[in-house]
């Protein structure tokens, strides 16, 4: 019985420092995929923001040219 229970014991520690280990590195990716979609997003933002300034350029373009036709 008492085997029993050392064998069981250790299997446990075992299992535990696995699932630790198993977790750490679930962070870490977690960390790491969480990093990329804010550099994405990052991205995102300026080329909508890039947009708009063009947008912004080619509608005062427009009204030079209306005003400048008159």
């Amino acid at each position: 019985m008492k085997d029993l229970i050392t064998d069981l014991k250790k299997q446990l520690l075992d299992q535990r420092t696995e699932l630790a280990t198993n977790i750490k590195n679930g962070e870490e990716s977690l960390i790491r995929t969480k990093e990329g979609f804010l550099k994405v997003e990052g991205a995102l933002e300026v080329i909508s923001i890039i947009e708009t300034k063009l947008s912004e350029e080619a509608k005062d373009d427009t009204v030079a040219e209306v005003v400048g036709s008159s």
